[in-house]
């Protein structure tokens, strides 16, 4: 039995019609978007954001914490930008709270990493111990340094909000960076 002419046309393809534009391999299929179109888009979201032009695909801009960090970098006199200092100690900050929030089965205010609920096996109770008691620190750091402002748990409120939820740059206000920064101080006293 052989097919007619009109029944071939019939007979096409079902699904979405193929985008044209698209990158195919020699069997036609999509192939998506190349590294350069990917961190073209990623360039234009940070300079939308504050980073310039020439300076966007550095990795600090992919955080608010890292924007502070790297608006001092380029200007150590920018009131908006965070120390070397005060920046490690947010990663200090940011690893300890983290690792607490795991261990109390506290979710955490943002999308799950890569890690991120993977099973692991329960630590050992000096770990544990060790874990509280540095956020614990931590916290206690925050709060005095709260007090003696007069500002009571706003220092606390700003370093958890910027360094933990990690707010786009445009929603932390100058004072919150002002808090951020007192509260980064205590921490690096406490870190040393």
């Amino acid at each position: 039995m052989s097919m007619s002419t009109p029944a071939l046309v019939r007979l096409r393809r079902r699904g979405r019609p193929p985008k044209a534009a698209n990158r195919r391999d020699g069997r036609g299929i999509s192939r998506g978007e190349s590294a350069a179109e990917i961190t073209a888009v990623a360039c234009a979201q940070r300079v939308k954001a504050g980073a310039p032009a020439h300076d966007a695909l550095n990795a600090l801009w992919g955080s608010a914490i890292g924007t502070l960090h790297r608006r001092w970098q380029l200007d150590a006199s920018d009131p908006r930008g965070i120390s070397a200092e005060q920046y490690r100690a947010a990663q200090a900050y940011i690893a300890v709270t983290i690792r607490y929030c795991e261990l109390m089965g506290i979710p955490l205010p943002r999308p799950a990493g890569g890690e991120d609920g993977a099973t692991r096996p329960d630590p050992d109770e000096e770990t544990v111990l060790r874990v509280r008691r540095r956020f614990a620190d931590f916290r206690r750091a925050l709060l005095d340094a709260g007090a003696a402002l007069g500002l009571g748990s706003r220092v606390n409120a700003a370093v958890y909000r910027v360094c933990i939820e990690d707010p786009p740059i445009a929603a932390v206000a100058p004072t919150e960076v002002e808090r951020l920064r007192y509260g980064l101080n205590a921490i690096a006293r406490v870190v040393r």
